[in-house]
């Protein structure tokens, strides 16, 4: 046990000072009284010329010695040292690509994954800090790292996703950077996993928990869309697209051309991953 005050025992002076005031005699008014038979063992006390008395066992007395004490001990503030482990460091990474508006999660997995974000917040210690990223084609950071839950839960609330693709490099990066030589350091990834490679961070130790949103493995959409005269019939109207597939398998699907609710055009294509194909309708 350490002190912060011990000076305050200086105070422990005044201890002997109120057994002093126990041991002094009391002064006593003379009386007349019919008989002292009752009062022998006071008879002596009163014809002893010694100023002190014989300290007897008081309750009092304990009392007020103990209640001293503590006061001396309060004042010299005493406490224990001991080492305690910093607070955690977690990195959010929201994926705002156009992916995570897909509906398979409801309402959308872009809304799924920013509700477990805020669950995450509720688990912060006091001793805790952290960032929250929004990982789209670009990276932007809604909230560097802190402690204030208010202020983490306002920044989760106004990310919105995007319709740019996934990069979730530069994210990774960034949250590496912030959590560089913190061993009690946490990256959480709320993604679909539509992104593209991570091959960079494979065996780095990215302290990484990946948090997967969406139902689906299908990532087919579109890319480009542009409606110009026909090439072949300068009096119509042809729409130009380019359907990507982003998924990391071969998909086969129809593209269809509605025009006021009714089908106007469909087309079977198959798309091996990563491939893109230019359509014209």
């Amino acid at each position: 046990m350490n002190f912060l005050s011990p000076i305050a025992f200086a105070f422990a002076a005044t201890l002997p000072v109120v057994i002093v005031f126990y041991l002094l005699k009391r002064k006593r008014v003379v009386k007349l009284v019919p008989s002292t038979i009752l009062w022998q063992k006071y008879l002596a006390e009163t014809q002893a010329s010694a100023p002190f008395q014989r300290l007897r066992h008081n309750w009092l007395l304990l009392i007020q010695l103990l209640l001293l004490l503590l006061a001396i001990l309060a004042l010299a503030r005493p406490f224990f040292a001991g080492t305690t482990k910093g607070g955690r460091t977690l990195v959010a990474i929201l994926d705002g690509s156009a992916s995570m508006q897909s509906t398979d999660e409801d309402p959308s997995r872009f809304e799924k994954a920013r509700k477990e974000a805020l669950q995450l917040v509720e688990t912060l210690h006091p001793d805790d800090k952290m960032a929250v990223f929004l990982a789209a084609g670009n990276t932007e950071v809604k909230q560097s790292p802190t402690s204030e839950k208010t202020a983490l839960r306002r920044a989760i609330e106004s990310a919105r996703p995007s319709d740019s693709p996934t990069r979730l490099n530069e994210a990774l990066k960034l949250a590496e950077s912030l959590i560089q030589n913190n061993t009690h350091a946490e990256v959480h990834l709320f993604s679909d996993g539509a992104a593209d490679s991570l091959k960079e961070f494979e065996n780095k130790g990215l302290p990484l928990i990946f948090h997967a949103v969406g139902t689906r493995h299908v990532n087919v959409g579109i890319v480009n869309l542009d409606v110009r005269s026909n090439p072949d019939n300068p009096s119509q109207r042809a729409v130009f697209t380019t359907i990507l597939n982003a998924s990391t398998n071969q998909q086969q699907i129809q593209a269809e051309l509605v025009f006021e609710d009714k089908v106007v055009s469909v087309k079977p294509i198959t798309l091996k991953p990563k491939e893109s194909s230019p359509q014209v309708f």
